[in-house]
C-alpha cells in the first residue's frame, strides 16, 4: 500500500490544468472558504462543492479532492497532488491551519496573498507589454526596410549610374551576413543555453544562477523584493495563525523559490533553533533591510510580530510598486529610443544616397 501510494503521488506532479490553474484553483478556494467560514466541515464542503458546481474545471477540481478526503487524507495532502492547480506555498499554509483547526482564517489569508501576487504578476506583464510591442514593430519596420525596400532602391540607384552610401552599404552587408550566419548563431545559442540549463541544475550553479538574477538591472530587485514580499506575508500569516515561529520558518522556507535567498533563510532558521532571535538571525545572513530589521526587533520584543510582519509586508508592497512603475519609465523609453533610431538609421541611410545620386544627375 504504501508503495502504491508514493506511485500515486508520483504521477500527480505533472500539472493538470496548465497555466490557467492558478486562476481556477484561487476561484475554487474561493468558494469553499465561502462554504467553510459559514460553520460546514471541509469534507462536507468539498462534496457539496462536487455535487453543484456545473463548470467542467471547477467540478474536476471537486472530484479529484473529495476522492482524496474520502479515502482518509488532509486537505493540504489532497491539494498536493494537483500542483497546476494549487501552489507549494498553499498547501504549506493550509497543512499548518489544518494543525491548529483554523483552517477558515487560513483559507481567507491564502486568498488574499494570491489575489494580490496575481495582481502584481498581472501589472509587471502590463509593464513590459508596451515596450515589448515597441520593440517589434521596429524590428518588423527594420526588417521589411532591409530586406525589401532596400535592395530594391539599390536596384534603382544603380540603373541611374549612382550606388548606395557608406551607410546604406553597411546595412544591406551587415543585414546578408546576419542572415548566412543566423542559424549557426541560433545553434551555438541553443548549445550556450543548454549548457547553461545543464550547469544551472547543479547545487553550486542554483547558487550563482540565483544571485546573478538577483543582480539583473531593474528586473533584479523586482525579483528580491517579491521574494521578501511572500516571506514577510506567509510568516504574518501564519503567526496570526497561531504556528510556532520554529514551524512557522521551515513551512516558509520550502516556499521560497530563490535558492541564494533560500539557502540563506535555511541558515537563518537554523540559527533561530538554536537560540538566536529572528531579528539577529536574519541580519546575520543579510534577509532583510535594516529598517524592516528594526521593525522586526521591536515587534518580537513587544509580543507583535504578526502586526509588524504585516507592516514589513506592507513596506516590501509598496516598493515593489515603486520599481515596477520605475521598470516600466526605463524600459518604455528606451524601447521606443532604440525603436526611433533604427529607424531613422534606416531611413537617413536611404534619403540620402537619394540624395546623393539626384546630385549627380545632370539635365
Amino acid at each position: 500500500p504504501t508503495t502504491a501510494a508514493t506511485s500515486g503521488e508520483a504521477k500527480t506532479k505533472k500539472p493538470l490544468f496548465g497555466k490557467s490553474g492558478e486562476q481556477a484553483g484561487l476561484a475554487f478556494l474561493k468558494r469553499l472558504h465561502e462554504l467553510h467560514s459559514s460553520g460546514m466541515p471541509v469534507a462536507d464542503s468539498v462534496k457539496l462543492l462536487n455535487q453543484r458546481l456545473s463548470d467542467p474545471v471547477q467540478k474536476q477540481i471537486a472530484t479529484t479532492l473529495w476522492k482524496e478526503l474520502s479515502e482518509g487524507r488532509n486537505l493540504a495532502r489532497a491539494m498536493r497532488r494537483m500542483p497546476g492547480i494549487f501552489g507549494a506555498s498553499s498547501t504549506y499554509v493550509v497543512e499548518a491551519g489544518e494543525a491548529t483547526g483554523n483552517v477558515a482564517p487560513i483559507l481567507a489569508k491564502i486568498i488574499a496573498h494570491l489575489e494580490e501576487s496575481r495582481a502584481i504578476r498581472k501589472k509587471v506583464m502590463a509593464s513590459m507589454a508596451y515596450p515589448a510591442f515597441i520593440c517589434c514593430v521596429a524590428f518588423g519596420v527594420v526588417i521589411f526596410f532591409l530586406l525589401y525596400l532596400l535592395p530594391q532602391i539599390q536596384d534603382m540607384l544603380e540603373s541611374l549610374g549612382g550606388e548606395m552610401n557608406f551607410g546604406a552599404k553597411l546595412l544591406i552587408n551587415g543585414s546578408a551576413f546576419l542572415i548566412k550566419i543566423g542559424p549557426f548563431l541560433i545553434v551555438a545559442m541553443g548549445i550556450v543555453g543548454f549548457g547553461f540549463y545543464q550547469w544551472g541544475h547543479t547545487d553550486k550553479g542554483k547558487v550563482q544562477l540565483s544571485k546573478a538574477i538577483l543582480r539583473i538591472p531593474l528586473i533584479g530587485k523586482i525579483l528580491y523584493y517579491s521574494g521578501l514580499f511572500q516571506i514577510a506575508s506567509l510568516m504574518e500569516t501564519l503567526v496570526s495563525s497561531g504556528i510556532g515561529l520554529t514551524e512557522n520558518l521551515r513551512l516558509v522556507e520550502r516556499t521560497i523559490g530563490n535558492e541564494n535567498m533560500r539557502r540563506n533563510f535555511h541558515l537563518a532558521r537554523i540559527a533561530v533553533t538554536e537560540g538566536k532571535s529572528l531579528p539577529d538571525a536574519f541580519r546575520q545572513y543579510k534577509l532583510m533591510p535594516i529598517m524592516q530589521l528594526d521593525i522586526l526587533d521591536i515587534g518580537e520584543k513587544t509580543g507583535n510580530l504578526d502586526h509588524s510582519l504585516g507592516e514589513i509586508a506592507n513596506a516590501y508592497r509598496n516598493e515593489l510598486s515603486r520599481r515596477i512603475k520605475r521598470m516600466t519609465n526605463v524600459v518604455s523609453g528606451g524601447a521606443l529610443g532604440f525603436a526611433f533610431a533604427l529607424v531613422a538609421l534606416v531611413a537617413v541611410s536611404i534619403v540620402t544616397s537619394i540624395f546623393q545620386v539626384s546630385k549627380s544627375i545632370s539635365f
